[in-house]
């Protein structure tokens, strides 16, 4: 049997909260620095929740031209931006592709109901159907980021939405591999994006319950496994990965951050805020990556976590991994990325593919800050507060939507 073809990642564009750029966004990291501060986006002052990952300092007119920027959402803002320094990073001329070898995949959870829907809903009170931006029609949809990822890198070749909450990134980089294994592709973009930090999308969080109360500081306010977690911060932008085929990267002698090495799935069959059976999902969903990738528990020297600091998802996950792992659990060092850009919805397992591909590369784990009060619940190592050197082969990233479902991804560094 022949054997499968392999898949690796060259590139890593970032837009987040702590930094724009894969440099800023790691050094952020690795220093514990939030990027969490109060919203300046609108007043929060009648909300229960005023702080939240904002991206500030993002300027779209320096990766589109300026007119573009007046009809697109800030999601597709952000998308555009992370693919283009995804691009860069991974030195690939996609013009000398052939066309339909290249593919793209990028994902949200909240589509445009952020600065798309609001400023199209406040112009139609105003004015009626006259009052509504022209594009908003359009730009509202989950599919506008990767359309216009496509039309500013000239891809060419399949262009996908996936739309799986939380989870979505993750998905994504799983698609991705598996067209590239199955040589529907040479290329693919993957990644996902997000931009909820805008008024009536935030209050609904907040209707929810999810979100955090506490505010001093805001720095403080995203506390996963910590015994006095209260909920979580909302966060925003963009993360995206080029994937490759393995001899296509090294025949034009690209850089490799890390290889995909397999993928799971886990579904509650339950929907809502709390999980529900949610550590047999992630469980399984933990044991199924296991398998596709040949690993076993010995073989995991990180997890990057989901950790939100909402107190039942943490415990849950906890009990996941034990029951996973079996007593390897409390060996491997696990850290929650989201204690210091927050919970970007369907932008944040993108968030944790790119952390884990740094990672790799620099053997440097990011902590989990502000864990100052263990749970005697959640024991495991969360790497508190500072990072930490560490030999690192290879990563377990798990994501949980609140929707029921887990998808977990396992990356290792190149051996050949």
């Amino acid at each position: 049997m022949k054997n499968p073809r392999r898949v690796v990642i060259t590139g890593l564009g970032v837009v987040a909260p702590n930094g724009i750029g894969k440099d800023t966004f790691w050094q952020n990291l690795v220093a514990g620095k939030s990027g969490i501060d109060y919203i300046t986006a609108f007043d929060p002052t009648p909300y229960p929740c005023h702080v939240a990952g904002e991206v500030r300092d993002f300027d779209p007119t320096a990766f589109m031209h300026v007119r573009r920027t007046k009809h697109r959402g800030r999601f597709s803002q952000f998308a555009v931006a992370a693919a283009k320094l995804a691009s860069a990073d991974a030195n690939i001329d996609l013009a000398g592709q052939p066309a339909r070898r290249v593919l793209a995949c990028l994902g949200n959870s909240m589509n445009g109901a952020g600065d798309v829907y609001e400023t199209a809903r406040a112009g139609y009170d105003k004015d009626g159907t006259k009052g509504i931006p022209l594009m908003s029609g359009i730009e509202f949809a989950a599919h506008a980021p990767v359309s216009h990822v496509s039309t500013e890198l000239g891809i060419r070749g399949q262009a996908m939405t996936i739309a799986s909450a939380c989870s979505t990134g993750l998905d994504a980089i799983q698609w991705g591999f598996d067209q590239i294994q199955k040589n529907q592709a040479d290329v693919v973009f993957a990644g996902s994006t997000e931009a909820p930090i805008s008024e009536f999308c935030f209050a609904t969080l907040c209707a929810l319950g999810a979100l955090s109360t506490f505010d001093d500081p805001p720095l403080k306010a995203s506390r996963p496994y910590d015994r006095k977690r209260d909920g979580l911060v909302l966060g925003e932008g963009a993360a995206v990965c080029v994937l490759e085929e393995l001899d296509h990267a090294r025949d034009r002698s690209a850089h490799v951050y890390a290889e995909v090495l397999g993928h799971g799935t886990g579904n509650e069959g339950g929907f809502g805020k709390r999980m529900n059976a949610g550590e047999l999902a992630l469980a399984d969903a933990i044991n199924s990556a296991l398998a596709n990738a040949a690993l076993s528990p010995t073989d995991i020297d990180y997890i990057n976590a989901h950790g939100n600091s909402l107190p039942d998802y943490d415990l849950i996950e906890t009990r996941a991994f034990r029951l996973a792992l079996g007593h390897r659990a409390y060996c491997i060092p696990t850290s929650s990325i989201k204690s210091m850009i927050g919970h970007a919805m369907g932008a944040a397992s993108a968030f944790q593919a790119v952390a884990s591909c740094l990672t790799l590369e620099h053997s440097l784990i990011p902590p989990t800050i502000n864990y100052q009060f263990p749970d005697p619940e959640c024991d495991l190592d969360y790497v508190p507060n500072i990072a930490r050197t560490s030999r690192v082969r290879t990563v377990l990233i798990n994501a949980h939507a609140m929707g029921g479902t887990h998808s977990v991804l396992i990356l290792r560094k190149l051996e050949l």
